[in-house]
């Protein structure tokens, strides 16, 4: 792969992530917490960008086999999970209140989401090229990259207080959307 094919890629894979980055960027954080919610989400997704084309890589085709049948199903439903809680969010308490909702079990459930095609991607990257490690470190530094300047984009968006449930409502169709558009991808729909 050249390095052109591997960086678009790399884009591509960080659209999920960086979707949800701009989803709970756009909540009211204090500097600090905005920071730390930043890296965090940031690292976990650009972590689980560059360990599961690896995983893909070296699980072989057997188990690609396994999951490919239900990738789909499992990306779908944890994507809907999160976006129902948003809606329920939306419609409840105050934005400010339910920052201490992003919890780390929530980030991990988005990384695992968003980076279920990074699986697939790794086992096609091992078909065609064998510097795994350096496409997955690029694909990793990529997301993570996308996803921190995406948080923040999202925190300017705070600034405008009339948008929070919209934003939060687009945001929750977004990845039921996304999720919707997986299963399409694999001929449900």
């Amino acid at each position: 792969m050249s390095l052109t094919e591997i960086l678009l890629t790399a884009l591509a894979l960080s659209v999920d992530a960086s979707i949800c980055s701009i989803i709970y960027g756009k909540r009211n954080f204090s500097e600090a917490l905005r920071l730390r919610f930043a890296l965090i989400c940031s690292l976990t997704f650009g972590i689980f960008q560059f360990v599961m084309p690896l995983i893909g890589f070296y699980c072989g085709m057997k188990l690609m086999v396994l999951i490919e049948e239900y990738d789909h199903w499992i990306a779908f439903g944890l994507l809907s999970g999160v976006a129902l809680n948003m809606l329920k969010e939306s419609f409840g308490e105050e934005p400010q209140e339910n920052v201490k909702r992003l919890g780390l079990l929530t980030v991990l459930i988005l990384g695992i989401a968003t980076s279920l095609d990074a699986l697939a991607v790794g086992f096609s990257i091992g078909l065609i090229d064998s510097r795994i490690i350096y496409i997955s470190g690029i694909i990793g530094v990529i997301c993570f990259l996308c996803s921190f300047l995406c948080f923040y984009f999202g925190s300017l968006l705070s600034k405008l207080k009339y948008l929070d449930k919209t934003l939060n409502i687009l945001g929750a169709l977004t990845l039921i959307a996304i999720g919707i558009g997986i299963l399409h991808e694999h001929g449900i729909f």
